[in-house]
């Protein structure tokens, strides 16, 4: 299953990066940023009102052509950590990661940092309980230290090599004994990080770059699932899985073969 980006999850971090230059008091470049997000000018231009209406912010166009805080409604023309912490709470991108504060924001958008975790889909549980552990792991996974925490009632040592979030709950990739594993995070219990570094694998990280999950599975998971009537408008408006076959469709409802990765990734969906 591809572990992509979804569409509302490139747009939150295009509006981080606009508010990363915006607070440093600098002005959104529109012609600049549209090379950067690779997206059109028209795109970035519907963009501007959403982060304004997310945010509860005003822009407004400097004559340098570029966009700026208005100042009627902020002093000096720029951002307080406070405006951030608004547009967490509005976004949803306050529940995406453990914390979030300046230091965070700023690793969530430099790339040497954010290579060691990665989100897909929409947040469905708050993650601020895994705060210590999560900058614990990640700090390891940037400087390639070997960790040590029990899981499932044994000591485990892994290599890690990247956090992941599917479906609202953080996983840990880690190489345990030659092989790519995932260890659900809020089950790992006394992590600690052991003074010993190690060599990260090629194929590993080809792996994880080019967000291949299936891999990391033996055989890929299968479950049949039937979406009752009453739940067809929001299963087909939603488009909750991303890889299914309809083995049946009719007024009973629509019967599903699913693959999946990860229990917790289908358990969330049938929850919900």
């Amino acid at each position: 299953m591809s572990a992509k980006p979804t569409t509302g999850e490139k747009m939150i971090r295009r509006f981080m990066i606009m508010l990363k230059i915006l607070y440093s008091r600098q002005g959104l470049n529109i012609n600049e940023l549209c090379k950067e997000f690779g997206i059109s000018l028209r795109t970035l231009q519907r963009n501007i009102p959403r982060l304004q209406d997310y945010y509860d912010i005003e822009l407004e166009k400097g004559k340098d052509g570029k966009y700026y805080i208005s100042r009627t409604g902020h002093e000096d023309g720029s951002l307080s950590f406070g405006d951030i912490e608004t547009f967490s709470q509005k976004s949803g991108v306050g529940d995406l990661y453990p914390k979030l504060d300046a230091p965070m924001i700023a690793d969530v958008l430099n790339a040497s940092v954010s290579k060691s975790f990665s989100v897909t889909n929409e947040p469905k549980q708050s993650s601020k309980a895994l705060r210590s552990m999560f900058e614990s792991i990640a700090g390891a996974i940037l400087e390639y230290f070997i960790v040590s925490f029990y899981y499932n009632g044994s000591q485990r040592i892994a290599k890690p090599y990247k956090l992941i979030n599917i479906a609202g709950v953080w996983y840990l990739l880690a190489d345990e004994k030659a092989k790519l594993k995932h260890f659900t995070l809020s089950k790992i219990k006394n992590c600690e990080i052991i003074d010993k570094t190690f060599t990260p694998s090629n194929i590993f990280l080809k792996c994880i770059e080019e967000n291949n999950l299936k891999w990391l599975n033996a055989s890929a998971k299968t479950a049949r699932i039937l979406v009752l009537p009453e739940a067809r408008e929001y299963f087909e408006r939603k488009k909750i899985f991303s890889s299914f076959k309809v083995l049946k469709d009719d007024k009973n409802g629509i019967l599903l073969e699913v693959n999946f990765a990860f229990d917790d990734e289908l358990l969330n969906v049938v929850k919900a």
